[in-house]
């Protein structure tokens, strides 16, 4: 089995009631990943998206990675240096927390070069809030926009899945 860590989005769902929710996109593969006899942990973090760690077979993993709106980090481990990264790679998980929300400044005071951490410090940066969602009927959407929540920690998504 092998090991992957996206930042996957969250997609519409209907409820039981056939309400709108929303669910990590990783749910899409969850039957490919049983067959696999693997495994998903995440955390929900800001930008209505979440931090997954996966284990299963390499086939599926480059089947989640393929989707387009789920991003890979090509890091296995929390402790492996982003230096490792080329440059492209470290600016595109740059990028990933950029879209997520959190400004330049925020980044630049945390982690002012990318190619001097680890995974875990990028993660534990991503992990620091998320704001709580609410479905607005006026143009049937959910948002998020509502007060802070707290975020499982990092570690806590690492020792779900070995």
């Amino acid at each position: 089995m092998a090991i992957g860590w996206f930042i996957v989005p969250f997609v519409r769902r209907a409820d039981m009631l056939g309400m709108p929710a929303r669910e990590p996109a990783i749910f899409q593969f969850a039957a490919a990943i049983r067959a696999d006899g693997g495994a998903v942990s995440l955390t929900e973090i800001l930008g209505d998206r979440a931090i997954v760690k996966v284990r299963a077979s390499v086939s599926t993993l480059t089947t989640i990675a393929a989707a387009p709106t789920i991003r890979r980090i090509p890091l296995d481990r929390l402790d492996d240096p982003v230096s490792s990264l080329t440059v492209n790679q470290r600016q595109a998980l740059r990028n990933e927390v950029l879209d997520a929300g959190y400004t330049q400044e925020e980044i630049d005071a945390t982690i002012p070069d990318f190619s001097v951490v680890t995974l875990r410090q990028v993660l534990r940066f991503l992990c620091r809030r998320r704001l709580r969602p609410r479905y607005d009927s006026g143009t049937d959407t959910i948002v998020c926009d509502g007060p802070l929540q707290p975020v499982l920690p990092i570690e806590h998504v690492d020792r779900e899945v070995e």
